[in-house]
């Protein structure tokens, strides 16, 4: 499977090896999910990451939240960049990779692990969110973005992954990637917002307010 939809593997390959590594507990983490989880490739890849973790260290943040548990890479991650800032990471219960998440989470005494319906648990979040991260429901994106829009500080951003979906958004067939390619011109068209879509991976959009 290539690596990057968007780059040659020789030149993405080059980009991976010339990034810092991610902490020993977060390959620990990638190890465990490719042994254990169906669905691994489901997993934020090194860059994204390390992008991530770039946002919350220079917006100096103290609350993130995490749409999409998964296996706890994202939720990890941004939680290895200050002890004092709190992670709210949210996913449905009896998900994949569920039984890695808590079990690697267990280590972050500043990351809560919610389990529910995002959209509610969303919608009870504070109003003071630095980060936000959502990789979940695709069929969803919007409504998670509309509630965490107004929870989003002065200064806060939300990152939303996959959001070029193999580029399906070209030409989208399916409902995930018409989910998507609508999401994308629904913000896009705000002008309460700024977007900056990059072609890395499936694709992400960084947004924040004006």
């Amino acid at each position: 499977m290539k690596q990057n939809l968007f780059a040659e593997d020789s030149i993405w390959q080059y980009c991976i090896e010339h990034t810092s590594n991610l902490s020993d507990n977060l390959k620990q983490l990638v190890s465990s999910t490719k042994e254990n989880v169906h669905g691994a490739q489901m997993l934020s890849e090194k860059i994204v990451t390390k992008l991530l973790q770039f946002f919350v260290f220079s917006t100096q943040a103290k609350i993130c939240v995490d749409v999409g548990t998964f296996t706890g890479m994202s939720a990890i991650a941004m939680a290895e960049v200050s002890p004092n800032l709190k992670v709210y990471t949210i996913d449905k219960p009896n998900q994949a990779g569920e039984k890695v998440a808590k079990k690697f989470i267990a280590k972050y005494p500043n990351i809560e692990y919610l389990e529910g319906d995002a959209s509610e648990i969303l919608s009870s979040m504070p109003n003071c969110i630095d980060v936000a991260f959502i990789d979940a429901d695709k069929k969803q994106t919007q409504k998670y973005f509309d509630i965490l829009i107004d929870k989003l500080s002065d200064k806060g951003i939300i990152i939303v992954d996959d959001i070029l979906w193999r580029a399906e958004v070209l030409d989208p067939q399916d409902k995930r990637a018409k989910a998507l390619d609508d999401f994308n011109k629904y913000v896009n068209q705000r002008r309460d917002i700024e977007t900056l879509v990059l072609p890395i991976r499936h694709g992400i959009n960084i947004i924040r307010k004006v």
